[in-house]
């Protein structure tokens, strides 16, 4: 684990997004970034573009490097400099790299 008092880069581990078809939040990990899904609930398919302003992008959840708690943040924090609420570690979180972005996963998404 990283000291408390150094900055942390963080990406997101995934991401809280409104089904666009039936507007129930859904969790969805960062690995289908860029790929087409399909929703748990209402069978709806969509193509998850963290970067769209079509996608209705909630927050993100991500790792803590100091404690190694799971975070959820709202979307404007996506490039913010904030402190773990659970043990105060420094952390500025940062986009996906392109790379991390995979058409090539299809999936399905927890609700």
């Amino acid at each position: 684990m990283a000291p408390i008092n150094e900055l942390q880069r963080v990406e997101p581990g995934g991401f809280h997004i409104g089904c666009p078809h039936c507007q129930q939040e859904l969790r969805i990990h960062r690995k289908y970034a860029g790929c087409h899904v399909e929703c748990k609930l209402c069978r709806g398919r969509f193509r998850l573009d963290p970067e769209s302003s079509s996608t209705r992008l909630v927050g993100f959840f991500a790792e803590c490097p100091h404690c190694l708690e799971e975070l959820r943040a709202a979307w404007r924090y996506r490039q913010a400099r904030v402190a773990c609420k659970r043990c105060g570690g420094r952390i500025q979180f940062v986009p996906l790299k392109p790379a991390q972005q995979n058409p090539a996963v299809p999936g399905t998404v927890d609700g």
